[in-house]
């Protein structure tokens, strides 16, 4: 409410600052990923720091114009775009047998977020929604000082398997802006081809790629309008205060991370054991199997959580019931991701930015017409057609599960 009266607007016109951000944050991992996979990690991480830092710095202190409140979330989001970066770090570093496993403790991160959300959402209510833009900033130079001094270059066909780093008698890396070439002259290494629009359409366009991103679009696009309807579910339905609201954010936050680790831990499992039965061969699409289990959990939460909207249960079910729909959507964006992952050695990152790319298209479109279905439709019937369309994913990881030799190479 407070945005609303100082920038004098509705909630539709503050909200669309939420779509346009997610839009972003859609495409430009694409861009950061694919440069990232030809010319090193490092400087991506570092630059899209500082575009972050700077962005919250002027939101912090940002005049009451909509253009600006605007043009510098858009920045924001540009900043923010390097999840995907950070998934080609764990590529570097991590064989396929504990990647699972791997992705899911990197993910930690951002799912801790609707954990810590609550405590900066009670600064902004006890001073100023600016508040919130300052303490990004402070957490985002936090980073920055963090991948400067900490985090070491990981690219293979620049550090190869990093060799260097046993020479280091301490845990902080040399400075350097962009790392050079290390690795000796006759090295070889999967060298990925140059960041490109045709490359990128090149990708897309393989089948195994778009029906995995479809599939985590669907699936993530209906948790995203669990998510966006919470709080109006709280306040409206069940006289929850603005306080009450934020800190009940803290559940779904819980159970993202319970399912990742869960299911990052079952999808190496799943890989171990179809290793064990066929030694000379690995299909990577078994990792997919237990994504129907996580299909299925997001499917019963989805419906129960309408329904028990609709018909005002208990608040408890509430909770319980979106608890399983962030548990079962962690779960399948788990092996979703990994898999992905696995799909180049040459380009891990590209490849889980197109990912990226889709499930975060799903969830601006869906938090910008949420409202209009829920009013339209009403909870139940809205939410019974969001599980619906998430039965889609289970349905395109069963083909994908059936014709996984038939869409990739041999590897």
């Amino acid at each position: 409410m407070e945005l609303t009266q100082e920038f004098k607007t509705t909630i539709s016109v503050i909200n669309g600052t939420v779509s346009v951000f997610m839009v972003v944050f859609a495409i430009a991992p694409i861009f950061w990923a694919s440069i990232s996979d030809f010319g090193g990690r490092r400087p991506l991480l570092l630059s899209a720091e500082v575009v972050f830092v700077v962005a919250n710095i002027v939101l912090a202190a940002a005049p009451k114009h909509l253009a600006v409140l605007y043009i510098f979330r858009i920045i924001q989001a540009v900043g923010a775009s390097t999840m995907t970066v950070g998934m080609g770090v764990v590529a570097d570093i991590c064989q396929p047998s504990i990647r699972a496993r791997a992705i899911s403790y990197y993910m930690l991160g951002p799912q801790f977020g609707p954990i810590l959300g609550p405590i900066l959402s009670i600064v902004g209510a006890l001073g100023s929604w600016r508040w919130t833009f300052g303490m990004l900033a402070i957490f985002g130079f936090t980073v920055f000082l963090m991948i400067t001094f900490l985090l070491p270059e990981t690219l293979r066909i620049l550090v190869g398997k990093g060799e260097y780093l046993k020479k280091l008698k301490t845990y902080f890396v040399n400075p350097v802006f962009k790392q050079k070439k290390i690795i000796p002259v006759d090295a070889v290494f999967p060298h990925p081809p140059k960041p490109s629009l045709a490359n990128f359409v090149k990708l897309i366009r393989q089948e195994r790629v778009w029906m995995t991103t479809v599939s985590g679009s669907f699936v993530f696009a209906a948790y995203y309008g669990v998510l966006v309807i919470f709080s109006q579910v709280l306040q409206e339905l069940y006289g929850f205060t603005q306080l009450q609201v934020s800190l009940s954010y803290i559940c779904p936050g819980v159970s993202l991370i319970c399912g990742s680790i869960l299911g990052g831990h079952l999808s190496d499992f799943a890989r171990k054991k179809q290793l064990q039965r066929h030694p000379d061969y690995y299909c990577p699409e078994k990792r997919l199997s237990f994504q129907l289990i996580g299909t299925f959990i997001l499917i019963s939460g989805l419906l129960g959580y309408g329904w028990c909207a609709q018909k005002r249960v208990h608040v408890v079910s509430i909770f319980c019931f979106i608890f399983l729909c962030g548990f079962g959507m962690t779960w399948i964006l788990n092996s979703n991701t990994t898999y992905l992952s696995e799909c180049s050695t040459e380009q891990p990152a590209t490849y889980v930015s197109i990912g990226n790319f889709g499930r975060n298209l799903g969830a601006a479109i869906c938090s910008a017409i949420i409202h209009i279905l829920v009013r339209k439709m009403g909870y139940g019937w809205c939410f019974t057609g969001l599980a619906l369309v998430s039965l889609i994913s289970a349905v395109l990881t069963v083909v994908l599960l059936i014709r996984g030799r038939k869409t990739r190479i041999f590897v």
